[in-house]
């Protein structure tokens, strides 16, 4: 556990919930936002339970971090795939890159064991 893990999985908890009220500021296509709705559940989800592990001194899961970098890629695609435009594109766009990295680092340093991350804490 360490303090970069636990604020990076804070901050997906926070993009998940963005997600789920994005598409009621932004005008979107309806599979857009039922898109943004359960994806957006799912990551505030698990950025809430690696937050969660976190406080409690464990390591985050490498499996909800793994499953949220997979959600933050989906995240990227979905406005092309889905026909998103406008200001609700570049929301999805820029959540999507931002859950990917935050917990496609939070998945790496979980997989390396506490010794890496500890390494990764102070270097940072």
């Amino acid at each position: 556990m360490t303090e970069t893990t636990k604020w990076l999985s804070a901050a997906n908890a926070l993009l998940g919930l963005w997600l789920i009220v994005a598409p009621f500021i932004y005008s979107t296509t309806s599979a857009g936002l039922w898109n943004d709705v359960i994806v957006g559940a799912l990551v505030a989800s698990i950025g809430a339970y690696n937050y969660y592990l976190t406080t409690k001194g464990k390591e985050v899961s490498a499996t909800g971090a793994g499953a949220n970098t997979l959600l933050g890629l989906w995240m990227i695609a979905a406005p092309f795939v889905l026909g998103v435009s406008g200001a609700a594109f570049w929301s999805d766009l820029a959540v999507g890159v931002l859950v990917a990295s935050f917990a496609g680092y939070n998945a790496y340093v979980s997989r390396r064991g506490p010794d890496a991350q500890a390494r990764a804490d102070h270097a940072a």
